[in-house]
């Protein structure tokens, strides 16, 4: 999922197993404003577009586009509707159960898997042939042997320097290439916390501890789930690695919220933080002079593991029951378009555009931060494509708060997370 979810909440605060059976269970009761609905607007078709972005300068791109596909099409009307990440998920789930989902709708990465897998999508197989070579991103839209989805904004994470202390700390603003280096360079400028602090490790903040942990654990060669998603992989010589480098900069360096920690490294006090593409926008924004820099994940070790991090995105996807699916492809195809994606990475400020011609624009390719984005792309990976991946994602992030609040050794927060996850792969597998 887009890592704009950090501005806010961006996912259910409860079960999704148990909202989507709750919203089952309550579809007769629904009133017809719940769903999406579909019909005529005189003689044109409506068609019905559910989407997050809500921010005004974002949103205005998203309303510019749908008004040209409208004037391109005119027996259209497309009535769009805003989603938050506080509510959308219920929304979505409400619509489904009521059989009255959108025509169009706009899905986070990590979601993908579970809606396709109730059935809920149409499958797009054909269609993400024809994009293949167009767009990145692919990984996510598959479930089972068929694609569900086409991307529309990717996102990664990369650390964030900041030059001045790196310059004190060490001598130069050179960055670390191994784990050693990175920790080594963080303690020494924690010595003088208040006034520094070495590293930002995200707080027990749900849906974001996750990311600041994966990336670690896959540099160093481990998974989280077994290949065919059956078995929890984390208890391993990587996994605990991973866990002890976090556990390791979270006390020599600072534990805090995502936008806590984005502030103090604006503020100039903060030497590292693995961050986003909004993270750069804000430094323009904040009109700080410091200097700074960006670079890709480290490798755990020389000739050890590989640099890889976290990705996410937003998906657009048709829903099965969707009354105008064909006309909702058209409107999909229309938001591919590389003008369009192209306008949505201005406004929001995003480094890694979907459409691989809109990669090469200058806007990316002259700027040096935006570069260390592009380059991080080929090596991230996604979040497992498991139906239950909300879950799962809750007993990971339950197992690195253990660790880094010390409330448990590694191994043991290890080995208790992975008995978590097992025990939601095997009600998965029980379930079918």
């Amino acid at each position: 999922m887009a890592d704009r979810a950090l501005s806010g909440s961006h996912r259910p605060s409860g079960s999704p197993k148990l909202l989507w059976f709750c919203a089952l269970a309550v579809a007769g009761s629904l009133s017809l404003s719940c769903g999406g609905g579909s019909g005529k607007d005189g003689e044109k078709t409506v068609i019905q577009f559910w989407q997050f972005w809500t921010e005004p300068r974002v949103r205005a791109v998203i309303t510019q586009a749908v008004t040209e596909f409208e004037l391109l099409h005119p027996e259209y009307k497309v009535e769009v509707t805003d989603l938050t990440w506080d509510n959308g998920y219920q929304k979505i789930v409400a619509a489904f159960a009521a059989g009255r989902p959108p025509d169009l709708l706009e899905l986070g990465s990590d979601w993908i898997a579970q809606f396709a897998a109730a059935g809920a999508l149409m499958d797009l197989s054909r269609e993400c042939a024809r994009y293949r070579d167009t767009l990145a991103g692919w990984p996510p839209c598959f479930y089972g042997e068929q694609c569900w989805a086409l991307p529309w904004y990717l996102s990664t994470r990369v650390i964030y320097q900041n030059d001045d202390i790196a310059r004190i700390v060490r001598g130069d603003a050179d960055h670390p290439i191994i784990w050693r280096d990175l920790m080594s360079n963080a303690m020494a400028a924690t010595t003088t916390k208040p006034v520094m602090y070495g590293y930002g490790v995200n707080a027990a903040e749900r849906h974001r501890l996750y990311k600041a942990f994966l990336p670690y654990l896959w540099s160093a060669g481990g998974e989280l789930l077994t290949p065919d998603l059956s078995e929890c992989a984390l208890d391993s010589r990587a996994g605990l690695e991973a866990i002890q480098l976090l556990t390791t900069l979270s006390t020599s360096g600072l534990i805090d919220k995502q936008a806590a920690l984005e502030e103090l490294f604006i503020d100039g006090k903060l030497l590292y933080l693995m961050s986003g593409d909004w993270m750069y926008e804000k430094l323009k924004r904040s009109g700080k002079t410091m200097a700074y820099s960006a670079f890709r994940i480290p490798f755990a070790a020389p000739g050890v593991g590989s640099q890889t991090s976290f990705a996410g995105g937003e998906y657009l996807t048709i829903p099965r029951r969707g009354a105008h699916r064909l006309e909702a492809l058209e409107l999909a195809r229309h938001l591919l378009a590389p003008k369009h994606i192209f306008n949505l990475c201005i406004a929001t400020g995003n480094a890694t555009p979907a459409h691989r011609d809109v990669a090469i624009n200058p806007y990316f390719m002259e700027d040096s931060i935006r570069q260390v984005f592009i380059r991080q792309i080929p090596q991230t990976k996604w979040s497992p494509s498991h139906p239950r991946w909300v879950e799962i994602e809750e007993a990971l992030e339950w197992g690195i708060e253990q660790a880094i609040y010390g409330r448990l050794a590694a191994q043991d927060a290890l080995a208790q997370t992975c008995e978590r996850i097992n025990a939601i792969l095997a009600e998965q597998r029980s379930d079918l």
